[in-house]
């Protein structure tokens, strides 16, 4: 018992190691997943439980885990639903809840969908008769839904615009699939109600999805017609500009509120008598109408030249010069006439010095 415990767990094992590894090949070959769209993607798992299908659940086992470990290929999107059907001679659709993916719940998701395909129970006959109805209505009542069925291909299918193709491949790979204890996955896509398209798959070679078609352009908002503005009504004959003389300023005061004008003085009737001075003292020099006014005096100007001496001598700078190079002419005359008297005095005549001599 204990043999036959440890060999279940270690074949187990051996299982999600290759998923995992099979997901991470899918996931650097898949190409780059598309940008989450508006419309909803719904995805349904549905498994029949067959006798034939109890040899096959451990590759059913690992082709689901291939499955969520690439995400589907890389067309999972964060908030699509995920459900999960069983069908044999009844279709159990409850049995499963609904899970929205996510992908760092891969593997919790994976493990959950593994362990109710193990626990199923398998019966001797199952009918595609039993859940191509509950199909049918679902697909009317989606945006987007992909159906992957896991079945072994013995029983023909019925309610597809794809039958006759779909069983026309059963028929031809069952006795494979059979003998290598493999299971077929039909995929079956729709958008907006109707069938798009489908493939049949093994669960030894991998899962093929149809291509989705474009969604359709959202309609675009109407956008009221400009309306040209009035045009401009130029008058061809402007009135007249009416200009204005200049403004004349005279001086550099210029303000609004003027001088009053003094009155002249009143005379008086009777004037005082008018004071005679017998000595007047003399009459101060008027500033603005006298004409003999002494002018005031000139300030000199400051200059940086210095100021010139005088000579106490009483000669000028180049008379000064020319007598002292009179007197150095004559001390030169006279030093040259010293020297040569006594040149001459110190040789004396023949006679002298022959006598001296003797």
């Amino acid at each position: 018992m204990n043999i036959q415990i440890s060999s279940i767990l270690s074949a187990r094992f051996a299982r999600v190691v290759a998923a995992l590894c099979a997901g991470i090949f899918l996931l650097s070959t898949a190409p780059a997943q598309p940008v989450a769209s508006t419309v909803s993607g719904r995805y349904l798992l549905i498994f029949d439980t067959s006798s034939a299908m109890k040899k096959r659940v451990p590759a059913t086992q690992y082709a689901v885990e291939r499955l969520f470990f690439s995400m589907m290929n890389g067309q999972l999107h964060p908030g699509d639903t995920i459900g999960v059907w069983a069908f044999g001679r009844k279709l159990r659709a409850g049995d499963f809840p609904l899970r929205h993916w996510l992908p760092q719940n891969a593997a919790l998701i994976a493990s959950s969908v593994t362990n109710f395909v193990e626990h199923q129970r398998y019966s001797r006959s199952t009918s595609f008769d039993v859940v191509m109805p509950d199909i049918n209505n679902l697909v009317r009542g989606s945006e987007r839904l992909t159906v992957l069925i896991f079945c072994d291909g013995e029983e023909e299918i019925k309610g597809t615009p794809f039958d006759n193709e779909i069983n026309a491949t059963f028929k031809k790979n069952e006795r494979a699939l059979r003998k290598a204890d493999q299971t077929f996955i039909l995929v079956l896509r729709s958008q907006f109600g109707q069938y798009i398209g489908y493939t049949v798959n093994s669960s030894a070679i991998g899962v093929n999805f149809p291509e989705f078609p474009p969604l359709p352009v959202p309609p675009q908002p109407i956008v009221p017609p400009k309306t040209n503005p009035p045009p401009v009504k130029i008058e061809s004959n402007p009135p007249p500009v009416v200009q204005m003389p200049p403004l004349v300023i005279i001086g550099t005061n210029v303000g609004t509120n003027m001088i009053p004008s003094i009155p002249p003085t009143t005379e008086l009737s009777n004037p005082p008598p008018v004071k005679v001075v017998s000595n007047p003292p003399p009459a101060a020099a008027s500033l603005t109408n006298s004409t003999n006014a002494i002018p005031p005096p000139v300030a000199k100007t400051q200059t940086n030249a210095p100021p010139l001496e005088k000579n106490p001598s009483g000669l000028s700078r180049n008379g000064a010069l020319a007598i002292g190079a009179a007197l150095l002419v004559v001390a030169v005359v006279l030093i040259f006439f010293a020297l040569f008297r006594a040149r001459k005095a110190g040789r004396g005549s023949l006679i002298s010095r022959s006598m001296k001599k003797d």
